[in-house]
């Protein structure tokens, strides 16, 4: 029996994540995929991510390096897991906690129409949780967008990360 297909394919780059829902038109092995070797080598890294789901919600993630597997895009990876709220990060050769807690005001910029998009509302926040991710997708322009960072915690989620040692950018 195959096993079922991963939820999402993350491109890393720049400290960004783009996440597209995964597709069997996107490559993972045969003679095509020697093209994620030379993606690592230009800074770029290429991942799928499965999601586990319980009580409708989100609340962990493998992801399977493709290529660019380095501790830097693995923080990258990290942080944004931790931002969208998951318990765990299930890696090839570890697990990583989380603390699993979501809140405060989130953000991202359209690279296509320039939109900046924030929000912080509880509906946000739900729908964040249930799918997993944040909106992938520009709602002016229908473009891809690179996943959303929390810029901002409410004060008792400040509280809550007073030891964490990611630091979050300024929302602007």
């Amino acid at each position: 029996m195959p096993l079922a297909p991963p939820d999402f394919r993350v491109t890393i780059r720049h400290d960004e994540l783009v996440l597209v829902a995964w597709a069997p038109r996107l490559i993972s092995a045969g003679p095509a995929a020697t093209i994620f070797a030379t993606r690592g080598r230009s800074r770029v890294a290429i991942a799928d991510l499965t999601v586990l789901h319980q009580d409708g919600l989100a609340t962990e993630v493998t992801a399977t390096f493709l290529s660019g597997d380095s501790p830097r895009f693995r923080d990258a990876l990290r942080r944004w897991a931790g931002d969208v709220g998951y318990s765990r990060l299930w890696l090839s050769d570890q697990v990583l906690a989380l603390d699993g807690l979501t809140g405060g005001t989130a953000q991202t910029t359209c690279r296509t129409c320039g939109a900046r998009w924030s929000d912080g509302t509880p509906q946000f926040w739900l729908h964040v949780r249930r799918a997993g991710r944040f909106p992938a997708t520009c709602p002016l322009c229908g473009a891809h967008v690179a996943q959303w960072r929390v810029c901002q915690r409410d004060a008792a989620a400040n509280d809550l990360h007073a030891d964490t040692p990611m630091r979050r950018p300024a929302c602007t």
